[in-house]
């Protein structure tokens, strides 16, 4: 999903704050998960909502880095026995699977807590650092993606779209607004890439739930709308995330060509 470059620079700021050492079997277990084979959307997210304030890369990716950390804790304990119990990951054995679970659920909590020792050694200004902080932390938290979580856990195909806005959406949203946060945007201007990070993030995951339906129907939108239903929702959010792009002036090239391709391909 991220061109060649940007991922090479996103790799080689993972293996400058979290180098590799053997003999440290919870380092491993971290980047191991995080280094995997990924699409990197929501960095990906980051640098490319903070290039529409001409924000270099430069200055972007630790940021970018931060958010990979929290998605990438937030797959290692979905996985566990005790929430979906997968066996794989990134085309890969799943954390606890190649480790153990309890090594899976240190290397998830340590991921977390990493990110936010990033964020908070940034070279931004104070008011920045906190900006960014509370924004993440409001998306991932109790009203957030754990929220989204829980709910997960249970079946109850009618709250699929919420377990989507919780679970995913507002990672991707979140993900732009720290873009914003980064360039100096104005109110209005994070508020249009926060709400076109919420169109994107639902368009991927309902994607995904056409992908999976077959594998997985729980908490599936596939077993609460027919197919043109889907189709006629994407389409929405699509248009949607189009007219949010079009309250910027800067260069949104990048998120209108994310946004093709997840329509497109998920």
């Amino acid at each position: 999903m991220l061109d060649e470059t940007i991922k090479r620079l996103l790799i080689a700021e993972i293996d400058k704050i979290l180098p590799e050492d053997s003999q440290n079997k919870l380092i491993s277990a971290m980047r191991y998960v995080l280094l995997a084979p990924a699409k990197y959307i929501r960095p990906f997210l980051v640098i490319a909502s903070s290039r529409v304030f001409n924000v270099k890369i430069e200055r972007a990716i630790s940021v970018a880095v931060a958010v990979e950390c929290v998605h990438t804790y937030s797959l290692i304990h979905d996985d566990l026995p005790c929430m979906d119990n997968s066996d794989t990951r990134r085309g890969q054995l799943s954390c606890h699977k190649n480790f153990d679970e309890a090594t899976a659920v240190l290397a998830g909590d340590a991921l977390l807590t990493f990110a936010f020792e990033i964020l908070s050694s940034l070279n931004e200004d104070s008011n920045k650092r906190c900006e960014i902080i509370k924004v993440l932390s409001q998306a991932i938290g109790a009203k957030g993606m754990v929220r989204g979580q829980i709910l997960d856990i249970d079946v109850d195909f009618s709250k699929a779209k919420e377990i989507h806005l919780l679970k995913t959406a507002k990672l991707f949203a979140v993900s732009c607004e720290i873009g914003a946060i980064v360039g100096d945007a104005t109110d209005k201007q994070r508020r249009a890439l926060y709400d076109y990070g919420i169109n994107l993030g639902l368009i991927f995951q309902v994607k995904d739930d056409i992908e999976d339906y077959k594998q997985d129907k729980i908490n599936n939108l596939m077993s609460v709308l027919d197919g043109s239903e889907v189709e006629n929702y994407i389409e929405a959010l699509f248009k949607q995330a189009l007219a949010n792009l079009g309250k910027l002036s800067g260069d949104t090239n990048d998120l209108y060509n994310l946004l093709n391709r997840v329509r497109k391909n998920g």
